[in-house]
């Protein structure tokens, strides 16, 4: 086997591992918390749960829990106090390994909103789980917002799963023939070598331009004597 082959054959294995992993699907299960208090460090508490049974296809299942009395007092007053709202996501993978994601948004764009918001699931092109987002629809700024409490009730989710752009594989076989082609040219003797003299002999050249430049400066004399 060749150079050439060995290199078209790693080129292939490559493409076709890429296009495999794209092809991978699975499900994960994300669990919701959040923090309602204007505070240094968050209290978190629990929000619910998503299941997405399809990475591929984005199909998600939303459980969440009407929130308390107390905790809409708690999110009223964050809003009003123009804190921030912070979210937590802890995904379990189908293998069962976990990663944890901190979203944090303005708690008065929140309420406005009436408590309406996307949830952000970014994937790699191996089908993980590598960020959860948590926005509003409403893109309008805000510096502290009064919201009535029956507003701040039931969260309105909608998930949203975002797959990573993969670069294009490369034309291997484009590739590989114009290597053959350049390989039986030289065997037969069809290359020709159009560049011009000082692009073929600069290396030659060049060191004796730089000898006889020396050469001058070191014999000064024998300038003046010309």
């Amino acid at each position: 086997m060749n150079v050439n082959q060995i290199l078209f054959t790693l080129i292939s294995i490559f493409a076709s591992t890429l296009a495999s992993n794209l092809e991978h699907d699975g499900s994960v299960v994300i669990r919701l918390q959040h923090s309602l208090f204007f505070e240094n460090s968050p209290i978190w508490t629990e929000r619910g749960n998503i299941t997405i049974q399809s990475l591929r296809l984005g199909q998600a299942t939303v459980d969440q829990k009407a929130l308390s009395i107390e905790e809409q007092k708690s999110l009223r007053d964050l809003a009003a106090n123009n804190g921030f709202y912070q979210i937590r996501a802890i995904v379990t993978a189908s293998d069962g390994s976990e990663k944890t994601f901190i979203s944090t948004l303005k708690a008065c764009m929140l309420a406005e909103s009436e408590l309406d918001d996307r949830l952000s699931v970014s994937i790699d092109y191996m089908g993980r789980v590598i960020g959860v987002t948590d926005v509003v629809a409403s893109k309008s700024a805000c510096e502290g917002a009064v919201v009535p409490l029956e507003k701040l009730k039931h969260f309105n989710t909608v998930v949203y799963v975002r797959h990573s752009e993969t670069g294009p594989i490369p034309d291997t076989a484009s590739y590989v023939q114009k290597l053959e082609r350049e390989k039986e040219a030289k065997e037969k003797g069809e290359t020709k070598d159009n560049r011009s003299f000082l692009a073929k002999y600069w290396m030659y050249i060049v060191p004796l331009l730089i000898f006889m430049a020396i050469s001058s400066a070191t014999n000064p004399e024998a300038q003046q004597a010309q």
